[in-house]
């Protein structure tokens, strides 16, 4: 039974072999003719290395918020007499939302002014007595402070009576109601949530420490949502957090709509950002393809040096973008890069450029070098 096996393994290896061969075979044959190429070289594609400054793209998601959202409430309590607006209604500038029964905080004005009027009374009769000599300076006083205090509660009663009405601070849209019609409120209880349209929109997202650093006011984005699928909106960088949050320890920054094309937005919609930070670092772009291994932030690729051969380097990796990675070090401008090829390089292997059209020049350097 095991030589069977062993057997069957034999030949599927030779199976293989043969498959991997005839590709090769299949391969230098469409791009030299067989008279050209020696059977044992490693056929193989190579890039050019191009330096370029670039910035490294810090990617998010979050949610859709108003930039200026706002809680309603009325100055007092009291019971509700009318709410005059729905959940998600557009409103304008002073437009009335909701209303509450006046009877008591009328009365309260009535009550203000009445004691403001008898004031006024006692004034003007201790300023006659005082011109007979019949009143002290401490009977003006009193008299005088009594005036003051009355003018005061009439206008904090008058201010109540005004806010006992909770109108549209600006144009916009109601975003939530917490109230009915009889329901009895507290003074500052919230009625509405409101979103001032006039202001905007923004995305607001939670950023990792190791990103944040990167971004500053003004940086600019893409920006997806998933209601929105097929579309891609403008944005900048708006507002960013100066502390990080004590339960996630990430950092809060608001990338702002920007442009014509914003469509009508809710609250809570899922949006992905892709910000372009100002911020840069010089970079050569290879595909992942062109590793031969990595691990972390090292990388191994090989690197051409002469019209046929070729050295395992190892290079710095910054990060990966897709299916490319960035490097910072380890190669230099105008050094040919294996990208196609390398992993059937062993320690010995001569290798054949089969897109060499476009690295002669490059080639002639590393040969010289």
């Amino acid at each position: 039974m095991f030589f069977v096996q062993s057997s069957k393994k034999s030949v599927k290896t030779k199976h293989y072999q043969g498959l991997i061969s005839g590709l090769l075979c299949a391969v230098l044959s469409a791009s030299v003719s067989s008279d050209e190429i020696d059977e044992s070289l490693i056929p193989v594609n190579v890039q050019v290395v191009s330096y370029q400054e670039v910035s490294q793209p810090v990617i998010a998601s979050g949610l859709v918020r108003p930039v200026s959202e706002q809680s309603l409430a009325f100055k007092v309590s009291g019971i509700i007499s009318k709410v005059l607006v729905k959940e998600g209604q557009f409103v304008k500038k002073g437009q009335r939302l909701a209303k509450l029964v006046l009877e008591e905080i009328d009365a309260n004005v009535d009550k203000a002014e009445a004691v403001l009027a008898d004031a006024k009374r006692q004034q003007e009769r201790i300023h006659t007595l005082s011109g007979r000599n019949m009143t002290s300076d401490q009977t003006n006083r009193k008299a005088k402070t009594a005036l003051e205090i009355a003018e005061a509660d009439l206008r904090i009663a008058k201010f109540n009576r005004k806010y006992a009405v909770i109108r549209a601070p600006e144009s916009g849209r109601i975003l939530t109601r917490s109230i009915e019609p009889n329901e009895l409120v507290q003074a500052g209880q919230q009625a509405f949530v409101f979103a001032d349209d006039q202001k905007g929109w923004s995305v607001r997202l939670s950023v990792a420490d190791v990103d944040v650093i990167k971004l500053a006011l003004g940086d600019t984005a893409s920006i997806r949502l998933d209601a929105y699928p097929k579309r891609t909106f403008n944005g900048k960088v708006r507002e960013i957090a100066g502390r990080a949050d004590s339960h996630s320890q990430t950092f809060e920054a608001n990338v702002l709509f920007s442009g014509e094309n914003v469509p009508p937005l809710y609250s809570g919609l899922i949006a992905h950002t892709d910000i372009k930070p100002s911020q840069t670092q010089t970079v050569a772009k290879l595909p992942l393809t062109a590793f031969i291994k990595a691990s972390g932030q090292q990388g191994s690729v090989y690197l051409v040096n002469g019209p046929e051969s070729v050295e395992l380097t190892q290079v710095e990796i910054a990060y990966l973008d897709g299916a490319y990675a960035m490097i910072t070090s380890g190669i230099e401008d105008g050094d040919l890069v294996v990208i196609d090829g390398g992993p059937f390089i062993v320690k010995g292997s001569k290798i054949v450029i089969l897109n060499n059209d476009d690295t002669q020049v490059n080639l002639s350097q590393a040969s010289a070098h």
